[in-house]
């Protein structure tokens, strides 16, 4: 089964400058505050159905897949970098008709979400940032070790196991595999300027998630960022508590 029709007749398409098309959809009442939320690495936005049913009955959240993955074309391995990928994450807000939303990062996309905060303070209502870091990202063995150890505390405290789809990481072209890597090229050690983003921030991270440290750091350096802690979760918070991020997600805008 392809991915369109998976997501069905809502899936839309904005083209960039580039050329590139990037798929998007949204849901909710379009007439409610906007949520842009970016992916974690790799991933459709598909991934964010768990919580869309908490969420769409009072925010519109807008939704895309990044370049290379998804139902996105895949462009050029110079063309992925996280200014491009904040600038098509805006291209898709234009689309959508919304001068400015509230915009929630991932994992990779929190560092999608963070440039686009830096590179468009005017369009950025409130901030939020799952297991981010700005430093460089840890070795996926670490990643999956750590959250294996999250999910075995889990099973001990009777939670149950969230559901996970694989369709959630398909991509229609296949040449988009790998690219992401290329946003890293050249990267300094530590994301700079982190403290000229002006929104209002939620860094959030689990107790078992490499990125930990990294998460912290960015909460102080940001002005005025809150931090919250997920018990028993790993890399990917998503994934491994759907209802927990979630409900941190509601509790911030909700103090808006």
């Amino acid at each position: 089964m392809e991915l369109n029709e998976i997501m069905g007749e809502r899936l839309n398409f904005a083209t960039a400058p580039d050329g590139v098309r990037i798929a998007w959809r949204d849901d909710g009442d379009p007439g409610a505050p906007a949520v842009l939320l970016c992916s974690m690495g790799t991933a459709a936005m598909s991934v964010w159905d768990p919580i869309v049913p908490a969420l769409a009955p009072r925010w519109r959240l807008i939704r895309h897949d990044r370049r290379g993955d998804g139902e996105s074309d895949p462009g050029a391995p110079a063309s992925h970098s996280f200014q491009g990928y904040a600038r098509d994450a805006l291209m898709v807000l234009d689309a959508a008709g919304g001068s400015a939303a509230h915009v929630t990062g991932m994992a990779f996309g929190a560092r999608v979400a963070a440039a686009l905060a830096m590179l468009a303070p005017s369009r950025v209502n409130r901030l939020m940032l799952f297991d981010a870091t700005g430093g460089p990202p840890a070795p996926e063995p670490l990643r999956r070790e750590m959250s294996r150890k999250a999910a075995v505390l889990r099973a001990e405290a009777g939670r149950p196991k969230a559901f996970f789809d694989p369709r959630w990481f398909e991509r229609r072209d296949p040449a988009g595999a790998g690219l992401s890597r290329h946003a890293f090229a050249g990267l300094p050690d530590w994301t700079p300027g982190l403290e000229t983003i002006a929104a209002p921030t939620l860094v959030a991270c689990g107790d078992h998630d490499p990125n930990l440290e990294g998460a912290r750091r960015m909460a102080r350096e940001i002005p005025g960022a809150v931090f919250r802690l997920m018990p028993m979760t790993g890399h990917a918070s998503l994934l491994d508590d759907p209802g927990q991020t979630a409900e941190l997600i509601r509790e911030f805008l909700d103090a808006a």
